[in-house]
């Protein structure tokens, strides 16, 4: 078996639950499948017992894992997963301030790619475009399933506007706006509203009005914004800085 060596600029435990979370999420351990020991991971990630303890309480905590005395740890059922997402992505305020940060890093990059993707847009692409955005509005998505259709659409406003280096940041960061969208999919009514927003934006795109297009993607945005405000003020984590300017409506 390969070694794993994770990288060395976050803290190793958090580092082997992200790579945890991601592979159980993409289906490496089924539902109810029993899941590695101990030892196993640590011989997988060449760390110590206790760095891997951490990484699977923080797993168990998520309930990603759960654990069957004298059998072992299991995967969780998505059902049961689901049911415990909010605990899962805002578990305490440093997690809280890393979900702000994701969205403030959206608001500086996105509104620009969209406004390039205005000018760029070809021919074949507008169908696939409209159905992306749309494709939120499904009352049968489950969070996770939302995150993934929301990521797909701003993902291919990246490739529609040939940067890049626009469409490497979107993929490298899969992850990280996994965690913001999955927070903001909570309540049911996001779904028609980000499907709204993401019509006003693929229309403006369509219609080449490059300055409409990225005051949408910003509105949108900043809407996202106050969601994840929201969700987290009923948590009663810390307040985000106030640090941010208009609404962009």
């Amino acid at each position: 078996m390969d070694v794993i060596v994770p990288f060395q600029r976050k803290n190793r435990s958090d580092i082997i639950y992200d790579t945890l979370h991601d592979l159980i999420r993409d289906g490496r351990w089924k539902p109810g499948e029993k899941f590695p020991t101990e030892m196993e991971l640590c011989k997988l990630f060449n760390v110590g017992r206790s760095t891997i303890r951490e990484a699977l309480n923080h797993l168990k905590a998520s309930n990603l894992i759960h654990v069957a005395p004298g059998l072992g740890a299991f995967v969780t059922n998505p059902s049961e997963i689901e049911q415990n997402i909010l605990s899962r992505h805002i578990p305490d305020s440093r997690t809280a301030q890393e979900l702000y940060n994701i969205i403030e890093f959206r608001i500086c990059i996105e509104p620009s790619t969209t406004y390039l993707a205005s000018e760029r847009i070809r021919p074949g692409m507008e169908e696939e475009l409209l159905k992306l955005a749309g494709a939120v509005d499904d009352e049968r998505l489950t969070p996770s399933e939302f995150a993934e259709t929301d990521i797909a659409f701003h993902s291919f406003l990246a490739e529609i506007a040939g940067n890049p280096l626009c469409v490497e940041t979107m993929n490298y960061l899969h992850t990280t706006f996994y965690k913001q969208q999955i927070v903001t999919s909570l309540f049911s009514e996001r779904k028609k509203t980000a499907a709204q927003s993401h019509i006003a934006i693929a229309k403006a795109v369509i219609d080449q009005n490059s300055k409409l297009a990225e005051k949408e993607m910003r509105a949108h945005l900043y809407n996202t914004l106050q969601y994840l405000e929201s969700i987290i003020r009923e948590t009663e984590l810390p307040e985000p800085p106030k640090n941010q300017s208009g609404g962009g409506s």
